[in-house]
């Protein structure tokens, strides 16, 4: 990130990586102190940080997105906002609806919770996605391996929080594992595109139905009015 300069485009990704060096410090450090409240309580609020910065590094994505085309932009937005209302009232309900076969009450709520930040934080990706190929934009070499990497952990931790709620503490150490498993696998894509210098991504067909530019312009003298 210092050699490639990152924290110019995204600041937001970098103090989310930053804050994983952070959270490991005072995670491994309650572990090895044996204080199983500490580590509770240590463990919910980095979790509640991570939400935060997570969301963030998703609407970072968005503005990178739409950042050269000003009239686009304010109808991305308008549309993320919609779609942050719907998807954390989707969100609730699925969280509601759990009935986990956990004994803890803490940690039946704490992966109700996190189910429905992934929910959201999933959907916003897949929005992302969705516009990107709707409209044939281009994607950054950097932008594309961040949200790849985003996606790969939403979609893995999704997963394995339905397996947690139907099957319990059964299957806690092979879940463990495959989330640090997924986490491994998001840095490699983050490691792989930001090690070479940023270049913009082709679409795998560059045939849009829209003319993006004259979409961009009709909006600004809308906006304008």
């Amino acid at each position: 990130m210092l050699w490639r300069k990152i924290y110019r485009n995204c600041p937001v990704f970098c103090l989310y990586v930053l804050s994983q060096l952070v959270r490991f410090v005072i995670l491994f450090g309650a572990y090895r102190a044996g204080d199983r409240v500490l580590y509770r309580e240590a463990f919910l609020r980095l979790e509640l940080v991570d939400a935060v910065l997570s969301f963030a590094v998703v609407y970072e994505l968005f503005a990178l997105t739409f950042r050269a085309y000003e009239g686009i932009r304010e109808l991305g937005w308008m549309l993320l906002r919609w779609a942050s209302i719907v998807l954390v009232g989707l969100a609730l309900m699925v969280a509601l609806s759990q009935s986990g076969s956990d004994k803890d009450p803490f940690l039946e709520g704490l992966f109700a919770l996190e189910m429905g930040v992934s929910v959201v934080k999933g959907g916003l990706l897949f929005l992302l996605f969705v516009l990107h190929t709707g409209l044939g934009l281009r994607w950054g070499r950097h932008a594309f391996g961040i949200a790849l990497g985003f996606g790969l952990m939403t979609s893995i931790a999704l997963a394995s929080f339905t397996l947690r709620f139907h099957y319990g503490a059964e299957v806690n150490t092979a879940l463990s594992l495959l989330s640090s498993i997924s986490y491994d696998c998001a840095v490699v894509v983050w490691l792989v595109s930001l090690l070479r210098a940023d270049s913009v991504r082709m679409p795998a067909v560059r045939a849009p139905k829209w003319n993006v530019e004259e979409w961009n312009r009709a909006l600004l003298e809308l906006l304008q009015r």
